[in-house]
């Protein structure tokens, strides 16, 4: 399996948010009580912007998005969503593993969040991030080398 990933266009918009909306209306139902598609569509909508996002591609398919930003300081993961079809193959690992072979070489940390219920919690505790606090809705992890 070849993961991979493309620049965002306008086009993929429809795209990734059936991906959001499939990959996270369990957490959402499980954090917050009912899945509301309209609410859910409008801050999908607020949130994306094609030039700041990459297409997670799965052996030249579509199966994901993500928005990684690299800092002078730090890489922070601002998502990384993977569509439930796709998940349990190692799609998000293998990202995730090559921002931490960037950040080993750049000598800078990785900085996340993931929601209190997002079992990817576990995928990152198990890449090495270290939980370094908490808000209402949020796990923040950090990973270092």
């Amino acid at each position: 399996m070849i993961v991979s990933k493309r620049q965002a266009t306008e086009t993929d918009h429809e795209f990734a948010r059936s991906v959001h909306h499939r990959a996270y209306r369990d957490v959402i139902e499980r954090q917050y009580g009912p899945w509301d598609e309209t609410e859910q569509d409008r801050l999908f909508d607020a949130a994306w912007v094609a030039a700041a996002h990459e297409i997670v591609l799965c052996d030249a398919v579509a199966c994901g998005y993500c928005r990684i930003e690299c800092r002078d300081d730090a890489i922070v993961v601002h998502e990384l969503v993977i569509d439930p079809n796709f998940q349990g193959r190692c799609t998000g690992t293998r990202i995730m593993e090559s921002v931490l072979k960037d950040a080993a070489k750049r000598a800078v940390p990785v900085r996340l969040q993931t929601q209190l219920v997002n079992r990817a919690a576990n995928l990152y505790r198990r890449l090495g991030f270290r939980e370094r606090g908490r808000t209402d809705r949020h796990i923040l992890m950090e990973w270092r080398r």
